[in-house]
C-alpha cells in the first residue's frame, strides 16, 4: 500500500500547475454547487413535509367541523367526504369513517384496495396530529402520508368516530425526483464547463510565470546584464519573485566578472614566473657552463618556484575560506598580548627596511587566534613594505560596544590615491605597479585579511590619502557566529 500511495504521490507532483489549479477549481465549484443544490433539495423537501402536516391537520380540523355541525351524526361526514373525494380520480386525498369496534362507515370509493384500514397508525386527537403521528405508506406508484383521528378525545361521553385520512403526495415526489434527475443533468453538464473555464483562467494566471520564464531562458554568459522587466507591474505574488531573480543575476553578473578579472590576473601572476625560470634556464642551457653559474641559476629558479608555491597557497585559503561549511576554533585571548607576537615575528624586517614597531592600547578578543596572527602580519607586511626609512607603524587596539574590538595598523607612507581604495581588497590589484616591484608580494594579502575577517563575521577597510599615510582597520565583532564560519586545518 505504501508504495502504491508513493507512487499516485509521485505522479501528483509531476502534474503541472495548469493541470492542478484546473482540477481544483473543477472539484471547488463542483463541491460548491453540489452543496448549494443539496441544501435546496433538503429545505425543499422539509417545506413539502411542513405543507403536508398543515393539510392533515385544516383537513382534520374541517371535517370535525362538519361532524359537529351535522349534529354529531357522521352521515354529515361521510356525505362531505365523498362530495370532495368520490367525483374526481385527480383527488387531493381520501377519507374513510369507523365506528369504534373498526366497522367502516364509509370511504373513498376504491380506497380500501390500496389503503386498508389495518396500515393507518394509531388515532389521535385532531389537535395533536403532529409529524410522530404520521405514516408514509408506497402503493404501487402512489405514495402516500397516512393519520388517524377521533371525532373527540376518548373518556368523553357520546359516540365516538374514527377517521382516517390520506393524503397522495405522488406528484410531490415527482417533482422531488425530477429535480434530482435535472440537478444529474445540470451538473454533467457543468463539468465541462468548469473546466474549460478553470483551464482559461489559470492559463491566464499562470501567463506572467511565462514571462518569467521566456526572460530566465534568455539568459547566457554572453548576457547576464538583462534582467526582468518591472513594467508592467506584477502580481503581488510574482513581485517578490521578480525582485529575488534580479537580485539572483546581478550577484551572477558580480561573480562571472570577478572570475574572469581573476582568471585574467592569475594568468598573469603566473606567466612571470614561469616565463623568468623558463628564460633562466633557457639562458643556461645554451652553452657548458661552470657549477658557480649552475647553482645560481637554480637557486634562482628556486626563488620563483618558492613564489609560485606562496602564490598557490593564498590561493588555496581564499578558496577555503569563501566555501566555508564549519566553524572557526574560537577563543578568548589577549589582543595586546597577540600583536606583540607579530611586531616581535617582524622587527627584523621592520629594522632593516629603517622602520619602527609600535603597540598600544588592550582589549580582549574572541577570535581564531592563528588567523588573527595572519590578518594582522599581512597589513604588517604591507606597511613596512610602503613605509619609508626613519618612519613608525604603529598598531593600536581598542574595544568598542558588545565586545568587540578594532586594530588599527597606521604607518607614514606615501598614501594611496582615492580610485583606488575601493579596490585595494581585491585579489591581485596593484594600485602601483611600481610599489609591487618593491617587494615579492602576490597582490593577496589584503584579499586574504578580508576573507578572515569575513570567517569571523567581522570586516577590514582601509583609509588613505597620497603623502599621509595609511589606516588599516580590522574590526571584530563582540561574538562570532558559528554558522558562518569554517575552520582551515591548513592554516
Amino acid at each position: 500500500m505504501f508504495w502504491k500511495n508513493a507512487d499516485f504521490h509521485a505522479r501528483w507532483v509531476t502534474r503541472s500547475i495548469s493541470a492542478r489549479l484546473t482540477l481544483f477549481y473543477t472539484l471547488a465549484s463542483l463541491i460548491a454547487v453540489a452543496a448549494f443544490t443539496t441544501v435546496l433539495y433538503w429545505k425543499l423537501t422539509i417545506n413539502f413535509d411542513a405543507e403536508h402536516l398543515r393539510f392533515l391537520r385544516a383537513k382534520a380540523q374541517e371535517l370535525v367541523e362538519d361532524f359537529q355541525d351535522g349534529g354529531n351524526q357522521p352521515g354529515a361526514l361521510l356525505s362531505e367526504i365523498d362530495k370532495e373525494t368520490a367525483g374526481t380520480k385527480l383527488r387531493q386525498y381520501e377519507a374513510r369513517v369507523l365506528a369504534l369496534q373498526s366497522a367502516v362507515l364509509g370511504e373513498t370509493p376504491g380506497m380500501s384496495t390500496p389503503l386498508p384500514p389495518d396500515i393507518f397508525p394509531v388515532p389521535v386527537a385532531p389537535d395533536a396530529i403532529t409529524k410522530e403521528a404520521i405514516r408514509n405508506w408506497n402503493a404501487g406508484r402512489h405514495h402516500y402520508v397516512l393519520v388517524a383521528f377521533s371525532t373527540h378525545a376518548p373518556g368523553i361521553s357520546g359516540s365516538a368516530y374514527t377517521v382516517q385520512l390520506a393524503l397522495d403526495v405522488s406528484r410531490d415526489d415527482a417533482l422531488l425526483a425530477d429535480y434530482r434527475h435535472g440537478l444529474g443533468i445540470f451538473l454533467l453538464l457543468l463539468l465541462p464547463v468548469l473546466v474549460l473555464a478553470g483551464r482559461f483562467a489559470t492559463k491566464r494566471g499562470l501567463r506572467p510565470l511565462e514571462r518569467i520564464t521566456r526572460a530566465a531562458n534568455a539568459v547566457t554568459p554572453a548576457n547576464l546584464t538583462d534582467r526582468i522587466p518591472l513594467d508592467p507591474p506584477w502580481p503581488p505574488e510574482l513581485a517578490n519573485l521578480v525582485g529575488v531573480f534580479n537580485e539572483m543575476m546581478e550577484r551572477l553578473d558580480e561573480a562571472f566578472a570577478r572570475l574572469a578579472r581573476f582568471s585574467a590576473d592569475l594568468a598573469h601572476e603566473l606567466r612571470n614566473p614561469l616565463n623568468n625560470l623558463m628564460g633562466e634556464l633557457e639562458v643556461c642551457l645554451t652553452r657548458e657552463r661552470g657549477a658557480d653559474e649552475y647553482r645560481a641559476t637554480l637557486v634562482s629558479g628556486l626563488e620563483e618556484c618558492r613564489r609560485l608555491a606562496a602564490l598557490i597557497e593564498n590561493l588555496l585559503f581564499i578558496a577555503r575560506a569563501e566555501n566555508a561549511e564549519k566553524s572557526v576554533s574560537t577563543e578568548r585571548f589577549d589582543t595586546r598580548e597577540a600583536c606583540e607576537h607579530v611586531l616581535a615575528y617582524h622587527t627584523a624586517s621592520a629594522a632593516s627596511h629603517g622602520v619602527r614597531l609600535v603597540c598600544e592600547g588592550d582589549a580582549w578578543l574572541h577570535a581564531d587566534p592563528l588567523l588573527f596572527r595572519q590578518a594582522l602580519g599581512n597589513l604588517l607586511a604591507n606597511a613596512i613594505r610602503y613605509s619609508p626609512p626613519d618612519s613608525e607603524v604603529r598598531v593600536v587596539v581598542r574595544g568598542f560596544a558588545a565586545g568587540g574590538v578594532e586594530i588599527e595598523v597606521r604607518d607614514q607612507g606615501e598614501g594611496i590615491a582615492p580610485e583606488h581604495l575601493p579596490y585595494v581588497f581585491d585579489r591581485f590589484y596593484q594600485a602601483d605597479p611600481a610599489r609591487a616591484r618593491r617587494g615579492q608580494g602576490t597582490g593577496l594579502g589584503l584579499a586574504i585579511v578580508r576573507s578572515i575577517m569575513e570567517l569571523h563575521g567581522g570586516e577590514a577597510s582601509l583609509d588613505s590619502r597620497p603623502g599621509e599615510g595609511s589606516v588599516a582597520r580590522l574590526r571584530f565583532p563582540g561574538r562570532m557566529s558559528g554558522t558562518e564560519m569554517t575552520e582551515l586545518s591548513s592554516v
